[in-house]
């Protein structure tokens, strides 16, 4: 009879444990980032799309989301690591001041995307099955933007974790 219960508390205890692959959930975040960044650009602009400055909103919105969950997911080993030390919220959050003159650099570049769009000749900007080839140039140096800035980001934000580490020891 008490044999059993030792065996039973025995299992809750190894159930309890993680395991190596529950070590790093947030590691997705960075694989799924363009995913969450069109679920953002759609709820942006969709429900405002009557008005002018829809699409500028829309663009900045997935790009900043976008660039931020690159960085988090590289950076970040788990969840506890945003958590479980209150500086390194804050220290992600100071990343939005470098994180803005990039972001006017890229709604100005797409008020000359939407510019140029009228001017280039039909077969760059006609839309059929596909999508245009001027508008697959302009996702691809979207996307290459905002992988670079999250990537930097990511580094800024290990180091910060490290210099925590070395600190609490």
């Amino acid at each position: 009879m008490f044999d059993d219960l030792d065996t039973a508390e025995q299992k809750t205890e190894e159930e309890q444990k993680p395991s190596e692959g529950d070590d790093k959930p947030i590691r997705g975040l960075s694989r799924w980032s363009h995913v969450i960044a069109i679920i953002v650009f759609s709820l942006l602009y969709f429900p405002f799309k009557s008005h002018p400055w829809s699409l500028y909103v829309a663009v900045a919105g997935a790009y900043s989301t976008f660039a931020f969950a690159i960085a988090l997911g590289l950076a970040l080993e788990n969840l506890d690591d945003i958590f479980g030390d209150p500086r390194i919220p804050r220290y992600v959050a100071t990343l939005f001041v470098p994180h803005l003159p990039v972001l006017g650099l890229i709604i100005l570049a797409t008020y000359l995307w939407l510019y140029l769009n009228g001017i280039l000749p039909t077969w760059a900007t006609l839309w059929g099955r596909r999508p245009s080839l001027w508008s697959v140039c302009g996702i691809i140096v979207f996307w290459f933007a905002g992988t670079r800035e999250g990537i930097w980001m990511a580094g800024k934000i290990k180091r910060r974790l490290k210099e925590t580490e070395d600190q609490a020891v």
